[in-house]
């Protein structure tokens, strides 16, 4: 039985280095997957970790210590707090979807100038700041999140390839902004955010006379109720719209309260 055969067959709920050096003796690679991790202390030596579906909500690091980790999988984790990340610097490809991260200071990632491929799709990001990204990144996944706008202000992504921004709560994009900040762009996707159909027809114009893909590879859109169809994509109804409809029924009853109170009212009055 190897090591990671071995640490698969334990309830482990801290990593460290008593389990990494003493019991594992030290591995460059390591997987351990749906187990009991709460606490990863990320070892100076590990090349290569993956410890999808595990409990971690903290990750150790000292930024005085060199580490030498280029891949680092934490799918679907409770990942709150990435700032000590920064120590990092030596990654290529970092996986954080499916965690519970609300903001992204582009900071965290600025000394990794390796890093080609980030996921941060699947979490509860609110906020991003795009200016510390570094320049080597071709690929980023901010699917299934929050954002609400993109501030591309001085940005200078040269590199950058994909970009994934489905399902986000994004009301416009400014075209011209994200060609200037991402030069190297070649796919887009933008399915299941809050444009409204005028917005979408106009955005996805624009990303066609760039040559800009956003197939998202389906032949025919699986759009649910409610959600509107543009060029074989789906897009959520804006919020605004639900509420503007929210409120004319509001109305509706309103009047329709009043209406049957006066009948009443007009019934009752002795003559």
């Amino acid at each position: 039985m190897d090591q990671n055969d071995y640490a698969h067959h334990l309830s482990i709920t801290v990593y460290d280095t008593v389990l990494h050096s003493n019991i594992l003796r030290n591995p460059t690679s390591v997987q351990i997957s749906n187990n009991h991790i709460g606490e990863l202390h990320m070892p100076t030596d590990l090349q290569m970790g993956e410890f999808q579906h595990n409990w971690i909500s903290v990750v150790h690091t000292n930024s005085s210590l060199s580490y030498k980790v280029t891949y680092l999988d934490l799918m679907y984790n409770s990942i709150a707090d990435i700032s000590n990340f920064s120590a990092l610097i030596s990654l290529q490809t970092l996986i954080l979807e499916g965690n519970i991260i609300e903001k992204v200071n582009g900071t965290t990632f600025s000394g990794m100038h390796n890093l080609s491929v980030l996921y941060l799709g699947a979490n509860h990001i609110l906020d991003l700041d795009f200016k510390g990204f570094p320049k080597a990144l071709t690929k980023l996944w901010l699917f299934k999140n929050y954002l609400t706008d993109l501030e591309l202000d001085d940005v200078s992504m040269p590199a950058l390839n994909v970009l994934d921004l489905r399902r986000n709560s994004l009301t416009t994009i400014d075209s011209a902004a994200v060609f200037t900040a991402f030069p190297g762009l070649e796919i887009l996707q933008i399915e299941f955010n809050q444009f409204q159909e005028n917005e979408a027809k106009r955005i996805i114009t624009e990303l066609n006379q760039y040559n800009l893909s956003h197939s998202n590879g389906m032949k025919k859109p699986n759009c649910a109720s409610g959600e509107i169809v543009v060029s074989k994509f789906c897009f959520s109804v804006s919020l605004l719209i639900w509420k503007g409809l929210a409120l004319l029924l509001l109305g509706v009853i309103l009047v329709g309260m009043f209406v049957f109170s006066m009948h009443r009212i007009w019934y009752e009055i002795p003559y």
